[in-house]
C-alpha cells in the first residue's frame, strides 16, 4: 500500500531546500561535511517512503554510506588507489593517495540512480534526484581539481569521444 502523501510535496520541498543550501554552502566554504549532513534528511525520508525490499535496502545502504562518509571526511582518511585503478586507466600525475571519502559520493550516485529507476512514486523519485545531485556536489567539494584531472586523461577523453559517436549513431 502506498504511503500517505498529503504532506509529501511540502516535506520534499523542504528537504530539497536543505540539500541545496547544504550543497551551496559546502561548496562555497569548501566544507564537504555540510553537504554530507544535508543529504541525510533526503535519505531518511526515502527510507520511510520506499516499500520494496531492494529499494528499502538501497535506502538504508545510502544512510550507512553517508554516515561512513561523515566519519572518513572528518578523519581525512586516505587510500592508495594506484594498485586498484591502474589496471583500467592511466592515472594523472601525482594521483596516488586520495581520500577514502571519494568513494561515498560515487556509491551514493549509483544508489540514487538505482532508486530513481526502481521506484514508481513521484516523491521517491524526487528524493532520489536530490540524493543524486547532492552526491555530485559532495564529490565536487572534496576536490574540484580531481574531476578535472580525471576527465582530462587521454584514455577518458577517448572513451568520451567514442561514447558520443555511439550515441549519435543510435539517434539516427
Amino acid at each position: 500500500m502506498a504511503k500517505e502523501h498529503k504532506n509529501a510535496p511540502i516535506i520534499c520541498a523542504v528537504i530539497t531546500g536543505i540539500a541545496l543550501a547544504g550543497a551551496g554552502i559546502g561548496i562555497w566554504k569548501s566544507m564537504p561535511l555540510i553537504i554530507a549532513l544535508s543529504i541525510i534528511p533526503a535519505i531518511v525520508y526515502e527510507i520511510y517512503r520506499t516499500q520494496g525490499v531492494f529499494t528499502t535496502l538501497a535506502s538504508w545502504l545510502a544512510l550507512i554510506v553517508t554516515i561512513a562518509a561523515l566519519y572518513v571526511i572528518y578523519k581525512n582518511t586516505m587510500i592508495d588507489i594506484a594498485p586498484y585503478i591502474s589496471k583500467f586507466m592511466t592515472l594523472p600525475v601525482n594521483t596516488k593517495l586520495i581520500p577514502v571519502a571519494y568513494v561515498a559520493p560515487v556509491v551514493l550516485v549509483i544508489i540514487a540512480v538505482f532508486l530513481f529507476k526502481q521506484t514508481a512514486g513521484i516523491y521517491t523519485r524526487w528524493l532520489a534526484l536530490v540524493i543524486l545531485l547532492t552526491s555530485v556536489a559532495l564529490f565536487y567539494s572534496l576536490d574540484p581539481s580531481f574531476i578535472k584531472n580525471l576527465l582530462s586523461t587521454p584514455q577518458v577523453q577517448q572513451n568520451i569521444k567514442e561514447g558520443v559517436k555511439r550515441g549519435i549513431r543510435n539517434i539516427h
